[in-house]
């Protein structure tokens, strides 16, 4: 049978003869083995006590039985074993290789699926992995945005307290509108609650926040936004609005940066550029605001960049994400 039949053309691809069941065992410790055809009446070892081995030890290789003995104990004990098959010798060709082709079919759906459940496990675990990460980091951008400009409000009205008390009085105002603004933000990042009738524009979005930052932070933001089409993707806006709150923020923050400068444009990607004029990047490690913007850059196969500008000084945040 190795000899005779092409088994290439059924999909065999590798084969192994052995002359008792002890080196057939000694074969399936040895090699990867999919289907076993064996005889039943053999020395030393029989055909089905070699099954029953086959079936605790490797439990996923399909198992044919040949045998010149019709005898209904041998179908029944082959049955119990749960060999694939039973065919009386001289087999033919034409009975065996179409029974080997439903063999092989049937093994590959078996790994389709074994391999599906496994990915569906897999991902399942990754989606609430994911998840949790993205509300932590969804937590972090608000309050850190939220918090850093009600610090910067309070200052300021601190300061006109002192000096103008209607000045004051308006700027505690607006603190309070950001700090109601952030806590209703909050809530929707821990309920994930997102409204899918809601159409973003991510110029429109943009602009709006500009035009926010700048007063809410007391900070100068020149812009140019040049976008060649409406870009409405939820998730792409997202990134783009987190990655340009955390630069404000970081630069504010971190930076002392009074004045900022954001550019964005669309041509074969989207390239991202905010400057802040700010103290220059020195190269630190990245906190976990900005380690989790480059996270989710790179789930939209695009790149982030944290550099000193050497010509202006300052500091550069750069994104570059292809089109979606």
């Amino acid at each position: 049978m190795i000899t005779t039949i092409p088994w290439d053309q059924y999909e065999v691809t590798r084969l192994y003869g052995a002359n008792s069941g002890f080196e057939a065992l000694d074969i399936l410790f040895k090699h990867e083995v999919q289907i076993l055809i064996t005889d039943i009446r053999m020395p030393a070892m029989s055909g089905l006590e070699l099954i029953e081995k086959v079936r605790a030890g490797w439990p996923h290789i399909d198992c044919i039985l040949l045998t010149g003995f019709a005898e209904f104990q041998y179908a029944k004990r082959a049955i119990e074993l749960q060999a694939t098959n039973y065919l009386l010798k001289p087999v033919r060709d034409e009975e065996l290789l179409p029974l080997i082709s439903e063999i092989i079919r049937n093994q590959k759906t078996r790994r389709s699926e074994q391999a599906k459940l496994e990915w569906l496990e897999q991902t399942s675990e990754i989606s609430v992995l994911e998840e949790r990460r993205r509300i932590a980091h969804d937590l972090h951008d608000i309050l850190g945005h939220t918090l850093t400009n009600t610090i910067i409000q309070l200052d300021i009205a601190k300061r006109l307290l002192e000096t103008n008390k209607e000045g004051g009085l308006e700027r505690l105002e607006q603190t309070q509108h950001l700090v109601r603004r952030g806590l209703e933000d909050v809530r929707e990042a821990v309920s994930s609650i997102q409204s899918h009738d809601e159409t973003l524009n991510l110029k429109t979005e943009l602009e709006r926040f500009l035009a926010e930052a700048e007063m809410q932070a007391n900070v100068s933001i020149t812009y140019s936004i040049t976008l060649p089409f409406t870009i409405e993707d939820p998730l792409f806006i997202k990134v783009v609005m987190l990655a340009l709150k955390e630069g404000i923020t970081n630069g504010v923050r971190h930076g002392r940066a009074s004045r900022f400068e954001f550019n964005l444009e669309f041509k074969e990607e989207l390239l991202f550029v905010l400057w802040n004029d700010g103290d220059s990047y020195n190269g630190a490690e990245p906190g976990f605001g900005l380690t989790g913007m480059r996270e989710r850059v790179r789930q939209l196969g695009g790149e982030q960049s944290l550099s000193a500008d050497g010509n202006r000084g300052g500091t550069l945040l750069t994104l570059r994400i292809p089109k979606q």
